[in-house]
């Protein structure tokens, strides 16, 4: 279970969480906000209007959300939504139940509602359907994920869901209405249930935001869509044609067609809303859009068909431009600063200081000088700063074979991201550019690097390692990373290095830094290889959305010790980024488990501390990792102490030298370690904004 449940809350519950008899939680909610925000029963066609919207679909009315407990123990009763106040139940929990939910975190409350070892509720739509016969009925849906048919409710779960609405249900009998291909298959063979089952209906096309836009018509089937998203393989110039609606799509596109039709509520229909982008069904929709596969176009989802019209590209990036936000402006770096920098030397006393490291070094490797010099050695690595003079160098001294502007030509690698910049098949097109992007990438893993850096380079590891056999972590350091507005958080490489297997005369393993490591690692490739990731596809594509000027990026380096065989990693913010909470976020993951970008399933300790005058005076643990067996901890009580003494010390010294953007707050976003030998090391800091409601922008 995500949430630990023996929690007290409020909403009248008692002390083993559940909501006693006699509670008015949905009552309490209205009373503290002064307005209907949900109700355990719909008895009336009164009530019915209060809290359902217009579906503005084919077949349906009127449509409202609900959540069913799937036992006695959530802390929450059976209930309906106020649909017109709430388009979501992650924003209906964090506001009406601010205990326990004020941190839920999107992540969470998915898996909450849809991943059966993690459920605690059920969650759906209750909606009023016209039949092709003229008559009303009600339906219920549950949602689950397409894409995992382990997701699919079985014949008991949607009987238990059916006998718990049908109960607090008075306007009539409930059907259920199986919406995904997994869920009708499921249902195909429950002949003798007691609640009616709405077949297949013959609805062709809809549209649920009837607007256009602009984009490359990209087919994606939904078993790839999350790996797709994950990776960056598609954006915001892209228009998605799925072969089945999934549950929602986080990663912002110009426009959706569906291959099966979507609820009124649904997730992707209410992100589709709020961004203004087109979003519609049609049947078949990959064999109706054949010819536009790949091709740059005007879609429009209008109410009554989709109208699809090829695009020029400048029409493409004009309605782009007013689609996307404010720009970012990033500062072009200091490539006249040739000398390496230490971190407990470069000067950070003053803002124009470490604007000026900001300039030589990028943000990150800025960021953790300013820090290192303001706390105590026993929790720092050691290391040192390299400048973007390098990478400029080595871009404008090797040439290759480029495409560009629809031919070849002997460019720098420098030259050619300037030239790709203005040609128009690069800006436009995402396969292009994907491909040309890549291309430089392996033409940049394959050429020289200049003798004299990476003598520079080595002589500065033995320098600050006491010899050239340590092996140490080369980490990204642009100028398009780190800061207030635009993070760039997990876009680019971070590559280890050992000087000492440059020193022997041969390429062959395993490193004289490390004998687990059955590879040599040069310090040429790790420059080389950190250098090439800020022009990964997903951070292209990632700088572009928010307006960055590509041909100002550039990639400086950090460098700190290897930290390997962890007791644990931990991110932990001065605040709690995903709730208006004033409790500070602690996500421990044992080992070397990635917090941040874990693999499906792969869930962190998460943890709140309670600040109060100047230190952590509790703390409330909320997740358990999925990593850990039962009634074990990845941090201890003492270590958590620990690491909200460091938080705090953190929050304290580190100058705020952005100022927060409209709306938001910022706090500090931290990446710690517990080392094997016990050690409580911080190895980076980044601000971070929350914008009212909770979250990043």
């Amino acid at each position: 279970m995500i949430f630990v449940l023996a929690t007290l809350f409020a909403c009248g519950t008692d002390d083993t969480g559940v909501v006693p008899p006699g509670a008015d939680p949905c009552g309490e909610a209205a009373e503290r906000l002064g307005e209907t925000v949900c109700a355990e029963r719909v008895i009336d066609r009164a009530t019915w209007e209060t809290l359902s919207v217009d579906a503005n679909v084919v077949d349906q009315l009127r449509t409202v959300k609900y959540m069913v407990p799937v036992d006695d123990t959530p802390p929450l009763p059976a209930m309906f939504v106020n649909s017109q106040r709430y388009a979501l139940h992650y924003d209906f929990l964090r506001e009406a139940f601010p205990d326990p939910y004020a941190s839920l975190a999107w992540d969470d409350y998915v898996r909450m509602i849809i991943s059966p070892p993690d459920r605690v509720y059920w969650g759906g739509d209750v909606s009023e359907y016209l039949e092709t016969d003229g008559t009303h009925r009600f339906g219920f849906i549950v949602w689950d994920d397409p894409a995992d048919a382990s997701t699919a409710p079985s014949y008991d779960e949607v009987l238990f869901v059916w006998r718990e609405l049908q109960e607090r249900f008075g306007l009539g009998e409930l059907m259920y209405v199986p919406t995904s291909q997994n869920q009708r298959e499921n249902a195909d063979g429950w002949t003798d249930a007691p609640f009616r089952i709405r077949g297949a209906d013959s609805v062709t096309y809809e549209a649920y935001n009837p607007t256009y836009g602009y984009g490359t018509v990209r087919f994606e089937p939904l078993a790839d869509l999350a790996a797709d998203s994950l990776s960056g393989a598609f954006g915001y110039q892209d228009i998605l044609v799925l072969d089945e609606a999934p549950m929602d799509l986080d990663r912002v596109v110009s426009g959706v067609v569906t291959g099966t039709r979507q609820a009124a509520l649904s997730h992707l229909n209410v992100r589709m809303s709020t961004r203004g982008t087109p979003n519609c069904y049609t049947a078949e929709p990959w064999t109706k859009l054949a010819a536009w596969e790949g091709k740059l176009v005007r879609l429009e989802c209008a109410e009554d068909q989709l109208i699809v019209e090829e695009a020029t590209p400048e029409a493409a990036q004009a309605w782009w431009d007013g689609f996307r936000p404010d720009p970012v402006v990033v500062e072009p770096p200091d490539t006249d600063w040739n000398a390496l920098g230490e971190l407990l030397t470069v000067p950070t006393d003053t803002e124009a200081d470490r604007h000026t490291n900001y300039l030589r070094y990028g943000a990150k490797g800025a960021n953790l000088a300013t820090l290192y010099q303001r706390i105590g050695p026993d929790v720092q690595l050691d290391g040192f700063l390299i400048p973007f003079a390098y990478y400029e160098r080595f871009m404008a001294a090797n040439t290759w074979t480029a495409e560009v502007d629809g031919g070849t030509e002997t460019l720098t690698f420098a030259d050619t991201v300037l030239r790709w910049h203005d040609d128009p098949d690069f800006l436009s097109n995402p396969s292009i550019r994907a491909a040309r992007l890549a291309a430089l990438q392996a033409a940049m893993a394959a050429a020289p690097v200049d003798e004299g850096d990476l003598a520079a380079i080595r002589a500065q590891i033995a320098a600050t390692y006491g010899g050239s056999d340590v092996m140490v972590r080369f980490r990204s350091s642009s100028n398009a990373e780190d800061g207030v507005v635009f993070s760039g958080a997990g876009l680019y490489d971070s590559v280890s290095a050992c000087a000492a297997d440059d020193e022997d005369a041969d390429a062959d393993g395993p490193s004289r830094c490390d004998d687990d490591k059955s590879k040599e690692k040069p310090v040429a490739d790790a420059l080389r290889q950190v250098w090439a990731s800020l022009w990964n596809e997903g951070a292209w594509e990632e700088r572009d959305w928010y307006g960055v000027e590509q041909r100002d990026v550039a990639m400086a380096i950090l460098v700190n010790d290897q930290s390997e065989r962890e007791e644990a990693n931990l991110v932990a913010f001065t605040g709690n980024p995903t709730g208006e909470d004033d409790r500070w976020l602690v996500e421990a993951q044992v080992g070397d488990v990635d917090v941040v970008s874990a693999e499906p399933g792969v869930t962190p300790e998460r943890t709140l501390l309670t600040v109060s005058g100047g230190a952590v005076t509790g703390f409330e643990r909320m997740d358990t990792s999925s990593e850990v067996v039962a009634d074990e901890v990845v941090l201890s009580d003492a270590q958590l102490y620990e690491v909200g003494a460091l938080l705090l010390e953190v929050d304290a010294v580190m100058p705020h030298d952005e100022d927060a953007p409209e709306g938001a707050v910022v706090m500090w976003d931290t990446e710690q370690k517990y080392l094997e030998d016990g050690r409580h090391i911080i190895k980076q800091v980044r601000p971070f904004a929350r914008y009212s409601g909770g979250g990043a922008p």
